[in-house]
């Protein structure tokens, strides 16, 4: 009776320790999603307020057309919040989230908004990319989010970038570049934030045993390369770590 009585405390425990752990990773999740989520949409706003205050009064027409980009662009940072905290509620509550994580599909429209706001933006994406599972579109698309974000703010007036999102074998590889001069302290890793977006990016690759790099390019700019698995199981934060 005591052998059988401490297998089932034993099997209790693992339930238990197996909730908190799911507990922890979606957490962990929803938080790398916030982060990019608001750092993205605030970073084109600021931008794009900036150019509205700039030309207000000698050219009105372009100050309402950055006024717009704006509005869009808070727009979109209040569906994606709504969808994201909605993920919080328990089963059967209402208003739950109906729209999809982002992925590559919506790339396009992604790449869009930071043209708008002046970071011309070239993208070669392969057709082997496409129909990737659902966490690897996810963590691509906000790799290149990220990565994108932090060239608008970091990178120096003038600064283009690249994307590039291809097969290779069993892998997605990732990879953005830019040929800015400018101050680099978030994709360091010392901006005031700690540089969670580059850890983000780091952490979501390692969920899915990939791996990722980022640092200067020689001559210039910055490099951001991700490799993920299309096949690759999902491992825990304690099992994966971070690059």
């Amino acid at each position: 009776m005591d052998a059988i009585r401490e297998r089932a405390e034993r099997a209790e425990r693992t339930r238990e320790e197996e909730a908190r752990r799911r507990v922890a990773e979606e957490r962990l999740r929803i938080a790398r999603d916030l982060h990019d989520v608001v750092a993205h949409h605030i970073a084109l706003v600021n931008v794009q307020a900036g150019v509205a205050a700039h030309v207000m009064d000698k050219r009105p027409d372009q100050a309402k057309e950055a006024l717009s980009h704006v509005r869009d662009a808070s727009r979109s940072a209040l569906n994606e919040l709504r969808a994201t905290v909605g993920l919080l509620r328990q089963t059967g509550d209402p208003e739950a989230p109906t729209e999809p994580a982002p992925g590559l599909a919506r790339l396009d429209d992604l790449v869009e908004t930071f043209r708008h706001a002046g970071l011309p933006v070239e993208v070669t994406c392969g057709d082997s990319a496409a129909d990737l599972p659902a966490g690897v579109d996810l963590a691509a698309y906000r790799i290149i989010q990220e990565a994108l974000t932090n060239v608008q703010k970091h990178a120096g007036t003038g600064a283009k970038a690249e994307v590039s999102v291809i097969r290779v074998g069993p892998n997605v590889e990732v990879t953005i570049l830019d040929d800015g001069g400018g101050e680099k302290k978030e994709k360091s890793g010392e901006s005031d934030g700690g540089g969670h977006g580059l850890l983000g990016m780091r952490e979501r690759v390692s969920a899915l045993n990939g791996r990722c790099t980022a640092g200067p390019r020689y001559g210039g700019g910055f490099r951001v390369h991700a490799i993920l698995p299309v096949t690759a199981k999902p491992v825990s934060p304690a099992e994966g770590g971070t690059a």
